[in-house]
């Protein structure tokens, strides 16, 4: 069941880092054809632009988590004993896992204070920007946790 709710999630995110990423495109030649077309540049172009890509990074972040992609020394780990490899990865699983809860929980409370805090050119408060964070850190926990359950199930790393 999780394992469905992790695909539609990663589907999802998929499709609106690909808009996200299309927006921005066309956010961008708007305001070049606005600034040396019509010579009345936008003054809210890079300031969306800057959100989407924070948006794009953390939701990457959950991709390159899903695909276990990211970056990964694994040469000592290998080395080691097959007995002690499973253990030490579920102790580095265990150390990603409080780290998200702590990104989630410092989100949360980011995205709470900033409610009241306006973007500078746009209509939108500063916190569906910080939004990001905790949303992308509630998603990496369940990815997290699938990626425990199953190397629980796994004979070896």
């Amino acid at each position: 069941m999780l394992e469905k709710i992790a695909d539609f999630v990663e589907k999802t995110i998929n499709r609106v880092t690909v808009f996200f990423f299309m927006l921005i495109f066309a956010v961008m030649l708007s305001q070049i054809f606005f600034r040396y077309v019509l010579n009345s540049p936008l003054v809210w172009t890079e300031e969306l632009c800057r959100y989407l890509f924070t948006w794009i990074c953390f939701l990457g972040w959950t991709i390159a988590l899903r695909r276990k992609s990211h970056i990964s020394i694994v040469f000592f780990i290998e080395k080691l004993p097959h007995s002690f490899q499973k253990g030490i990865t579920l102790v580095l699983q265990a150390v990603i896992f409080l780290f998200l809860i702590q990104l989630f929980r410092q989100g949360i409370a980011m995205t709470a204070r900033s409610f009241n805090v306006p973007t500078i050119t746009l209509f939108f408060s500063y916190a569906y920007v910080y939004l990001a964070a905790p949303l992308s850190a509630a998603i990496m926990l369940l990815y997290s946790i699938l990626d425990c359950l199953e190397l629980i199930r796994r004979k070896q790393v």
